[in-house]
């Protein structure tokens, strides 16, 4: 297998509305992947969960800002051209 690998996990023209349902079930679904970390590492552990926090709060910004731009798009009828590649690697 290739070290680096790339999938194309996003690619598309969107209306505004079909753009927000695909963004925000992405950035929602990481969300509460990292909420529930938080919560299993703190009921388990009293190891530190800030760096996870620190995730959640730029994932909501992340989401502010989608929702700002997917806004302007609807305001303005255009659509949304959306290109989201996932690379995946091997590290040691």
């Amino acid at each position: 297998m290739k070290e680096n690998t790339s999938f194309k996990f996003v690619k598309g023209t969107f209306s505004a509305e079909d753009a927000k349902e695909v963004m925000f079930k992405l950035i929602q679904s990481k969300i509460s992947y990292h909420q529930l970390e938080a919560f299993s590492i703190s009921e388990r552990t009293s190891a530190n969960v800030d760096h996870i926090q620190k995730r959640i709060f730029e994932l909501n910004e992340t989401k502010n800002d989608l929702e700002t731009i997917i806004a302007l798009a609807k305001k303005e009828n255009k659509k949304l051209k959306i290109d989201g590649t996932i690379t995946i690697e091997f590290i040691d």
